[in-house]
This record gives C-alpha cells, sequence and structure tokens, in this order.
C-alpha cells in the first residue's frame, strides 16, 4: 500500500510515518488515515512510510527525497525510541527535513479512545460505564522516560473525558504491566484474578470482548487499548482478562476519526514552518 500523491507540490513533502504491522487490517486503517490527510492537503505530496515491519522504509524515502523539504510526521501516539531516534538519524543528513510531533499526548486521543470504550460496551450488550467499573487505558510501552510520561498524560485526559479515575497499563518495557494492573483492579473489586484469557473471552480478534460472568454493579475491568490500529498489541489486549475490550483507535473496516486526521495535519503544519 505505498500511495503516493502524483501531483508535485511547492510545499515539503509530507512524509507520514508509521510503526508498521504484517497485520492487514491495521495496514488497511493506517492508510485510511493517509489517505484522508491526502485529501485535506491535495497540494502537498503525502508520502507513506513506516520505521519497522513494512517498506520502503523512512531511510529509503528521505532519501527519495534529499533534494527536497520535507516533514517526517510520526504516525505514532508518544514519542520514544522510534521518533528520537530511528527519525532524527533517518533525517540527520539531510537540513531540509524535520520531524514532527508524534500524535499525542492530546486530550482529542481520549476523546476518541472514550468513543471507543462506549461503543465496546454497547457491542458486547453490556451496560454503561459504572462507578464500581476499573479502566485500565493500555499503552505499547517504552522504556523512555518520556514516552511514559505522555502516556500517564494520557491516561488523565481519558479520565477527564470519562468522568472516572483511569490508570495506564504497559505491553512492554514499563510498569505497570497489563496482567499486573488487571490483577491489582480485581483485587481492588475484591474479586479472583485470574490467568489472562480465561475469564470467559472468546478468542475472535478485533472485537468487543465481554465477559459473561461479571455483572456491572460488582464492577468491570475496562480495557481500553492507546494503540493507533490492530495488529500484536491490540491482539494481546484482546487476551488480557478484561472483562470489555476496546477496539484501538483506528479501526478497520470502520471510519477514520476526525481528530487524527486533524492533528497529522496540524503537526505536518507546525513543522512545515521550520522545514
Amino acid at each position: 500500500m505505498d500511495c503516493v500523491n502524483p501531483h508535485p507540490a511547492s510545499a515539503p513533502v509530507l512524509l507520514a510515518c508509521a510503526h508498521g504491522t504484517r497485520d492487514e487490517r491495521g495496514q488497511r486503517a493506517v492508510a485510511a488515515l493517509v489517505e484522508q490527510v491526502r485529501a485535506a492537503l491535495p497540494e502537498v505530496d503525502v508520502v507513506d512510510t513506516w520505521v519497522d515491519v513494512q517498506e520502503p522504509d523512512l531511510v529509503a524515502r528521505t532519501r527519495e527525497h534529499a533534494e527536497h523539504p520535507a516533514v517526517v510526521v510520526p504516525l505514532l501516539l508518544s514519542a520514544g525510541y522510534h521518533v528520537f531516534v530511528d527519525m532524527a538519524r533517518a533525517v540527520q543528513s539531510s537540513p531540509q527535513h524535520v520531524v514532527a510531533a508524534a500524535l499525542g499526548p492530546d486530550r482529542r486521543l481520549a476523546g476518541v479512545m472514550a468513543r471507543r470504550l462506549t461503543e465496546a460496551l454497547d457491542a458486547a450488550g453490556a451496560p454503561g460505564l459504572a462507578p464500581a467499573d476499573r479502566v485500565l487505558m493500555v499503552a505499547a510501552g517504552s522504556s523512555d522516560p518520556r514516552s511514559r510520561d505522555d502516556c500517564e498524560l494520557m491516561a488523565r485526559y481519558l479520565g477527564d473525558a470519562l468522568g472516572t479515575p483511569v490508570t495506564a497499563a504497559y505491553l512492554s518495557a514499563a510498569r505497570p504491566s497489563v496482567p499486573d494492573a488487571v490483577a491489582a483492579a480485581r483485587a481492588e473489586l475484591g474479586q479472583h484474578s485470574e490467568r489472562p484469557g480465561s475469564h470467559g473471552r472468546a478468542s475472535r480478534p478485533y472485537a468487543a470482548q465481554s465477559s459473561e460472568t461479571t455483572p456491572a454493579d460488582a464492577g468491570r475491568v475496562l480495557l481500553v487499548p492507546y494503540l493507533l490500529a490492530p495488529g500484536f498489541f491490540h491482539g494481546r489486549v484482546l487476551t488480557a482478562g478484561g472483562d470489555v475490550v476496546a477496539e484501538p483507535l483506528l479501526v478497520h473496516p470502520g471510519s477514520v476519526p476526525p481528530e487524527l486526521m486533524e492533528l497529522t495535519v496540524e503537526h505536518y503544519r507546525e513543522a512545515a514552518s521550520r522545514a
């Protein structure tokens, strides 16, 4: 899904740089976001690229556009190794290339996550958010403290959007881990913490998952992924032992949340003044 705007532009090239995934739904979901950005910026050459898994990778793309101003817009939710190291290295040989900010933290992303949780509860035929529920925002995780700070801020933003406290939990590199956070939430609720995946969860990926054994008035553990699109990490969230698991920010099939397109365009325009 190597898509490039065929019309040359005088504005800096927008290198829309995602992480990359082997998951076809994830690929299509991110491609749909890039198409929305391309439609919003008809005067800009919008180019797909990735830091891992998919090709052409960012190094190849920056070489391809070495003679032109370009802005790398990370299609990543928080800044960590990929932004501060991989992307920085990719542009260091060209003074005309700059890296924009990651998409988050931003309150608009919390609004999308809140909608995803509502959608998941509705799809599961479950009652709405209740005072006894425990909400965990699940992020991929990073060893970079700046990324963890961003995620903790996003958990607070999500709590503001939902009107209830939210705990950040991580799938790798940072603490609390998702299993530990789920166990702690169940302990708070006075529930037995079962092995992840054994709490009545179906194995079907990318669907709202619901336990039939935990009524809302007893308090449920609700998992809200702070993940851009379907893929390996969301698959892990689905088996993490939550009573209801929401979808990531982007889904396929499904429409692109306008907030994600707006943030991508805003970050491009902010960085383009430096390119």
